[in-house]
């Protein structure tokens, strides 16, 4: 073992002194040709040009013959030798085609081409089989660079071909990331086992990089929300083993785009794609098909470029592909190059890629490259030890520390100077932000108190040698002009304190004065974590304050008096994560419930909330109750990373139970109630027909000897004119919904991602998707019924790294209580970056 470790050190090593030839290419009016293939005469190995029409092709030391194609433009062809250490500065202007072709050639064209891909498409289920149980090694290099500001001491048509090179190469690198990583996959099983990993653009100390933070908003959830700081523009998977594999049907790429990509050999394909023969070439004497593809719809989430298919195994020997920029999310446009190599007779692997893409960030325009070599195959290896098969990345615990020499001996691709330059810039930076005096320098900067602090942000005091910040809400938060009885002035904060073991205690609480009333409010909460692999957190609240009846109701309703009780309660509530997967609470609350009816209001609520700002008159009583929350996700897949578990989410159903109980006489509770919950629901994937989403919740009240108005089970009510999301309330229901017996709500929406639209002349153009869905909800004590259906068009919009979806949706119901109408909503629907998918 320690013999092969050594070979592949050495291998990478050589590599990593590879030469280079670049360049600009640019047609006859001097601008630049993006995309132009760049390849080695006769073989499968190339690169392709950027958008400012720049190529970098890293070789080894030989005589070549260097080619330049591109549609549309004459092919041109130059010899060159490259000697050991050498850089070859090489550009070309080409120029328009003016060959005409015959109709007979383009058939025969077309036949070839066919039928290739058809003995390549029949090929494709057993060269995938080849590929289902593999261990390899795997060094990824991902950067992104913008534009540097132009020498205003030149002129841009001055500019030579040279000097336009010099300005590409300093460019500004934005960020740059590096990996080593050992991958494990069995079929569907995919582990990645991190040996190295470094972000160049992460100054900050290991101890103040925050990966994880937890927010609870809504409907009540157990499950930490996670999310994690990514950048949508970069592209540092090193997983793309499976993600770009063009032998399976389809490859599903969220980070990219929404719909799965059918891949040229997919089924279906034939339908989808137009296929050309290009050329004949023989490379290590075998015969290559090169193969145009073209999308039928190019509004569709398909390819365009060029397949290299071999002669009689009919495998694919490289793709040079770029996705229709149409169904991009972030990027302008989106280039994948892989070349794979016979590993042993029948058995063909990918060895090297790479991915060339733009982005339009604002009035800059960035360039992302990510380069990613494969190596150390070894077939049918031993199943992993140790090793859940839902841990699909794991980091070392020095994976994060490697020195220059760990990563100079294991890159493969040669640096450019710029990306040289940034890495040494950011080694020096995170030295100096390391450093304790640094540390306190910059903390007592941080800590001084400014105006705009006290009024708009916040005051925020942090210490990072003891690991702890404390937060003052600023003015602004402290006003509360939609008070209980009128305006209140509220005090209120956090205070953090982190360990280096990943244990956590938090500390937040509040403390209002009404004016109206002359009366003080206020809550606090203490919660520590301390197994965060675990999720294990024990929190206590306790506090005298208006609480809200119904946390999830219609925005028309949520703050208005019909919602609140004043509540003078103390709370405790642990949490963990049992098994994989498997979320509990146990949590104990009392509480003294006072109406507010007694309280004076203000007269501006009456006039905006209207009927439903009536306060609710209930005798005042006291409570004892506990709950317990369990929620359960089959085959969650998670990361593991510095002491903590990050969670992926699971393709399979999701599964919840709540169990309250009201125990009459502890410390004087009035109440005596059962109350049990059962829920499931799925996100799941149909293919290019789109995502399906579904909820179904039901729950009842088996034991009623003592139950007040306040502890039903209250259900979201619906907006005039605002789309809420639809897997857990309703567009037509009325104002507020509750139940003292049993109900059942059940909710679908189908997102067809442009399945249609996306296929219609100019309409396609618009980048509009459809949605449509139902829902019911049925409450036999009240012999309630209500249903609804729903159709929207949405579009996507990008303003920056935020992406967001506004639709227009048409809805209609009928219940039991009133006859059915129709009207129109307006909804919004954010992407999280982290999980790759929408809120609904």
């Amino acid at each position: 073992m320690q013999k092969i470790v050594f070979l592949f050190l050495f291998f990478l090593t050589v590599a990593g002194r590879a030469q280079v030839v670049q360049g600009f290419i640019t047609d006859a009016g001097q601008q630049p040709l993006p995309f132009v293939s760049v390849y080695l005469k006769s073989t499968t190995f190339g690169t392709t040009s950027n958008q400012k029409g720049f190529y970098r092709l890293q070789l080894k030391p030989g005589s070549y013959t260097l080619s330049f194609s591109m549609v549309g433009f004459q092919k041109k062809e130059f010899p060159i030798t490259v000697r050991s250490g050498q850089t070859i500065d090489l550009s070309v202007s080409m120029s328009e085609s003016t060959e005409l072709r015959a109709l007979e050639i383009y058939s025969d064209k077309r036949d070839i081409a066919r039928e290739v891909v058809q003995q390549a498409r029949e090929q494709r289920r057993k060269y995938q089989e080849r590929m289902s149980r593999l261990r390899f090694t795997s060094y990824s290099k991902s950067s992104l660079e913008k534009d540097a500001k132009p020498d205003s001491s030149r002129l841009s048509d001055s500019l030579s071909v040279k000097d336009e090179l010099n300005d590409h190469l300093r460019r500004e690198s934005m960020n740059l990331i590096e990996s080593v990583s050992n991958l494990y996959i069995d079929g569907n099983q995919v582990n990645e086992y991190i040996q190295a990993f470094r972000d160049y653009a992460d100054t900050r100390p290991v101890s103040e990089v925050a990966i994880v933070r937890n927010e609870q908003f809504g409907e009540y959830d157990i499950a930490p929300k996670q999310y994690v700081d990514v950048n949508p523009y970069l592209l540092s998977s090193t997983k793309g083993f499976t993600e770009f594999d063009f032998y399976a049907s389809t490859l599903d790429l969220p980070q990219l785009c929404e719909k799965p990509l059918l891949s040229p050999l997919g089924v279906g394909s034939a339908l989808n794609y137009r296929y050309e023969w290009e050329s004949t070439f023989y490379e290590n004497n075998r015969k290559v098909y090169q193969i145009r593809v073209e999308p039928v719809f190019p509004g569709e989430a398909l390819f365009r470029g060029t397949l290299f298919i071999e002669d009689s195994s009919f495998a694919l020997t490289a793709v040079d592909l770029e996705i229709n920029p149409s169904v991009l999310f972030f990027h302008r446009d989106f280039r994948i190059q892989q070349n794979y190599r016979e590993h042993e007779p029948g058995v063909y692997l990918p060895y090297r890629r790479e991915f060339i893409y733009t982005i339009k960030d604002g009035k800059e325009l960035i360039h992302g490259n990510t380069a990613v070599s494969l190596s150390g195959f070894e077939l049918n290896p031993m199943q992993l030890q140790g090793v859940s098969k839902d841990e699909v990345q794991t980091y070392d615990d020095e994976a994060f520390d490697r020195d220059s020499s760990y990563w100079e001996a294991f890159r493969t691709f040669k640096m450019k100077d710029n990306e040289l330059a940034f890495i040494h810039k950011t080694d020096s930076l995170r030295r100096r932000y390391s450093d304790p005096e640094y540390l306190a320098e910059k903390d007592s900067a941080f800590n001084r108190i400014t105006f705009w602090d006290v009024t708009l942000s916040g005051m925020a005091f942090r210490n990072r040698k003891k690991d702890y910040t404390l937060f003052i809400n600023p003015l602004i938060a402290q006003m509360v002009f939609y008070g209980i009885g009128g305006y209140r002035h509220r005090l209120g904060g956090t205070f953090n304190k982190g360990f280096g073991n990943g244990q956590s205690l938090e500390l937040e609480g509040d403390i209002d004065y009404g004016f109206a009333n002359r009366d003080v409010r206020g809550k606090m909460g203490v919660g520590y974590t301390y197994i965060p692999k675990k999720f294990v957190r024990t929190f206590v609240r306790f506090g005298d304050f208006y609480d809200m009846i119904n946390t999830y109701a219609s925005l028309g309703s949520l703050f208005s008096r019909s919602n609140f009780v004043r509540a003078q309660t103390f709370s405790i509530a642990q949490r963990m994560e049992i098994v994989n997967g498997l979320f509990a609470e146990l949590s104990y609350e009392f509480s003294d419930q006072h109406p507010i009816n007694d309280l004076k209001q203000d007269t501006w609520s009456a006039a905006l909330f209207g009927d439903v700002n009536e306060p609710i008159d209930f005798q005042r009583y006291t409570k004892s109750e506990f709950r317990i929350d369990l929620k359960y996700r089959p085959k969650q897949k998670y990361i593991i990373k510095r002491n903590r578990k990050i969670i992926l989410g699971s393709k399979y159903p999701e599964f919840n139970l709540v169990y309250r109980k009201g125990v009459p006489g502890l410390l004087g509770s009035e109440v005596n109630f059962d109350y049990i919950e059962l829920g499931a629901t799925q996100r799941r994937e149909i293919g290019r027909w789109g995502e399906m989403n579904w909820s179904v919740l039901a729950g009842t009240f088996f034991n009623q000897k003592s139950l007040r108005v306040l502890e039903h089970r209250f259900f979201r009510g619906s907006d005039r004119f605002f789309f809420s999301d639809p897997l857990r309330s309703f567009q037509l229901l009325g104002p507020t919904l509750s139940t003292s017996n049993a109900f059942l709500r059940a909710n679908y929406i189908h997102q067809f991602n442009g399945l249609f639209l996306s296929k219609i002349p100019l309409i396609r153009h618009l980048k509009l998707t459809e949605a449509a869905g139902m829902g019911t909800l049925i409450v036999p004590e009240k012999n309630f019924r209500h249903a609804e259906v729903f159709f929207g068009l949405q579009k996507a919009i990008r303003i920056r790294k935020q992406l967001f979806r506004i639709g227009l949706y048409a809805v209609t119901a009928d219940s039991s209580l009133n006859k059915a109408i129709f009207t129109w909503k307006i909804g919004f629907n954010f992407y999280n970056s982290f999980t790759r998918s929408w809120s609904f």
